[in-house]
């Protein structure tokens, strides 16, 4: 397609500006939550709170972006993230950080909806899965050079006034990255060439199937999402740049590997990464609490990530490959509203588990059901063949 390159640079560019909290929130948050009073349960909540409210936003979202377009809702994502940001730097209760992890969530619900139909509009057929690589890679390489001057400057100031400066100056990158999708970005729903038949332009058994197993592991890896930096704190230190040290070489792998080895999924077929990588990170997550040093904890961090990493851009090309160019947003809405039912689901489980049962049982309990899903993948999706990339997926 004409100007790709161009589309998918600015896409890349304005997702990477606009996620440079990403990856320090989710290291931070849970920290800052507990010096301010949270416990547990409730740093679970602002996990599941940014999960109700894309969960409630999303089909709606998804089926607007296919009679709309994509371009007005990729732009508003970023304007209320510049609206959080702005929020978060001025909160110093738990109940601000709700506020603006709210306002945070809408315009997620906004982004990564139309940031995959995006690029899937503008991709060619055979490269979905590194498309979709590409967007997964772009915001986890905001989020580490985020977090990686995030590190330095907390290095430098307190943990209060550090967070008050970080999330203003995400704020303002939020409003850059906004500008660039407003200045550069086309509406790629009219430009695609791409056509489709009436027939793949209705959702059919094999998404019902993906939606199962994605309901199942959004449920079982939310568990642990407020609950790492929890665990080592507890475990082993409280020290930001010990924890720091502990964080980045799993954000590397987020930032650097999602294109490559999305590429895999379009060599060798969507299904064997998923099975793979949920079978990694399973059997990572069984031995988690049996380390005693925190050096083999990062090691085992660093793999867990490679088999999400692996997973991840396999199971969202899947969406685009199974459904037509007419309901692309809507699926991707249902996905991620899927997504984001386990995600509320599993940060309070996992943080009532570590509070009343043992620090270990999330870790534990995560590890079989990834494991388990890993088997489901390979039972419903026994016969799924891929006829060509120019037509619909069947199952023979």
């Amino acid at each position: 397609m004409e100007n790709a390159s161009k589309i998918r640079y600015y896409l890349k560019t304005s997702i990477m500006l606009g996620s440079f909290a990403f990856g320090f929130m989710s290291f931070i948050l849970p920290i800052y939550s507990k010096r301010i009073g949270g416990n547990a349960l409730t740093i679970g909540g602002l996990f599941s709170i940014f999960s109700i409210v894309t969960l409630i936003l999303r089909p709606f979202i998804g089926k607007a972006i296919d009679k709309y377009g994509r371009k007005i809702f990729f732009v508003i994502a970023f304007l209320f993230y510049g609206i959080s940001m702005f929020l978060f730097s001025c909160s110093t209760n738990v109940i601000s950080l709700y506020i603006s992890r709210f306002i945070q969530a809408i315009g997620a619900s906004f982004m990564w909806i139309s940031a995959y139909s995006i690029a899937i509009d503008i991709a060619n057929d055979e490269k979905r899965g590194a498309a979709i690589g590409h967007v997964d890679g772009a915001s986890n390489k905001g989020a580490l050079y985020g977090a990686l001057i995030s590190f330095v400057l907390l290095s430098n100031f307190t943990l209060m006034s550090g967070w008050s400066i970080l999330f203003k100056g995400y704020a303002i990158l939020s409003i850059v990255a906004g500008y660039i999708a407003y200045k550069y970005i086309p509406e790629t729903k009219t430009i695609s060439g791409e056509q489709t038949k009436s027939d793949n332009n209705r959702l059919n058994s094999n998404f019902t199937k993906l939606l199962l197993i994605v309901f199942i592991s959004s449920i079982s890896t939310s568990m642990l999402s407020p609950l790492l930096m929890i665990y080592l704190q507890d475990r082993f230190t409280t020290n930001i740049g010990t924890l720091a040290i502990a964080f980045i070489p799993a954000a590397i792998v987020y930032a650097f590997l999602p294109s490559k080895l999305g590429g895999i999924s379009d060599k060798f077929g969507r299904i064997m990464p998923m099975v793979i990588g949920l079978i990694g990170s399973g059997i990572v997550s069984l031995g988690f609490t049996h380390m005693y040093s925190i050096e083999v904890l990062i090691m085992l961090w660093v793999l867990e990530s490679i088999g999400i990493v692996m997973a991840s851009p396999a199971e969202e090309a899947l969406v685009s490959d199974i459904v037509g160019r007419d309901i692309r947003g809507s699926a991707y809405g249902l996905y991620l509203f899927v997504s984001s039912l386990g995600a509320v689901i599993g940060p309070l489980v996992g943080g009532w588990l570590y509070d009343s049962f043992g620090h270990a049982i999330p870790f534990y309990l995560n590890g079989i059901i990834l494991l388990s899903d890993a088997l489901l993948v390979l039972i419903l999706f026994k016969n799924y063949k891929k006829v060509n990339y120019n037509s619909r997926m069947i199952i023979k």
